[in-house]
């Protein structure tokens, strides 16, 4: 049987549960005559009177006794399906993340927005593309770009400027002086900003003794294995300002490329008002602007 309209469903509840059509149509914020007549389309959907009508009062029939505390069951149990989901969509805060910025900036720093927001559950996933919101349960991302992505917000979080980072015993023991050195040792990192870097450094003959090591494709790995002593990672010195500064790693040149792009914070413009996006867009947007300005990098 096709289910009747909600509204005369819920003109039934209401109308039961107080015995009355008055206090039924004040609760719903109808008219008396609009609970009046959807009880009657729903008297007319199952054949058969559900109150008994009087000068002043209403009162309920057998098969009305019999088919209000099932109404209400159902409609509570409707009501506690959606709450539960409201619920679930405010306090989950789905984000995509690269997987550099996720693992070497981001992932050491979220204790302090739990720890601010402890009702709100992050779920963190790594990516390096842009993600369909339409299509994939993700309430925001972080990612490169040069920040075009219509119908979002979009907030720049650091610009993309990167250059080679080694130990200093690999830098002492491959003596290493100046820039055309790095085409002796192993190097890690995308070779396109490598070929850039050397280029603007002024490296000529790039094609000879190359030494790219494993191209890893995360700048997290990269100097995972640079603090090994195998190498010289290229990468964007701000993820890695604790080793900068700890003296774990040091820059060996001062050359550093500024590629006009950035990473930005993205999400739907339709979800500005969300309260838990707007307070991680503004914890992230202060932490990113704490370590830009906390970053003084060692030659």
């Amino acid at each position: 049987m096709k289910l009747p309209p909600i509204a005369a469903i819920r003109a039934f509840e209401a109308a039961a549960r107080h015995q009355s059509f008055t206090k039924a149509a004040e609760e719903l914020g109808m008219t008396q005559a609009a609970v009046s007549y959807q009880i009657r389309l729903l008297e007319d959907r199952v054949g058969t009177p559900l109150f008994i009508r009087e000068p002043r009062q209403v009162t309920l029939t057998a098969t009305g006794r019999s088919l209000s505390p099932k109404v209400t069951e159902a409609l509570d149990l409707l009501g506690s399906a959606f709450i539960e989901i409201a619920e679930k969509a405010r306090l989950d805060l789905a984000i995509s993340v690269l997987p550099t910025i996720a693992s070497a900036w981001l992932v050491p720093r979220l204790s302090s927005f739990q720890a601010a927001n402890p009702n709100i559950k992050i779920n963190l996933h790594t990516s390096n593309e842009m993600v369909d919101f339409i299509k994939e349960d993700i309430d925001l991302v972080v990612l490169s770009g040069n920040g075009n992505w219509p119908g979002n917000d979009v907030f720049p979080l650091f610009p993309i400027e990167y250059t080679p980072v080694c130990t200093p015993e690999f830098r002492d023991r491959n003596r290493l002086t100046q820039p055309s050195d790095l085409l002796a040792v192993r190097r890690f990192g995308s070779p396109g900003w490598w070929r850039r870097w050397l280029t603007e450094a002024g490296v000529e003959n790039l094609d000879e003794g190359n030494q790219m090591g494993l191209v890893l494709g995360v700048q997290a790995m990269d100097v995972a294995v640079t603090l090994l002593g195998q190498g010289v990672a290229m990468v964007v010195p701000t993820f890695f300002v604790d080793e900068l500064k700890n003296g774990r790693l040091v820059q060996p040149f001062t050359h550093v490329v500024e590629d006009g792009r950035g990473y930005f914070l993205v999400y739907p413009e339709a979800r500005r008002r969300s309260r838990k996006i707007q307070l991680f867009r503004d914890w992230i947007i202060a932490e990113a602007e704490a370590t830009r300005s906390s970053l003084a990098v060692p030659a």
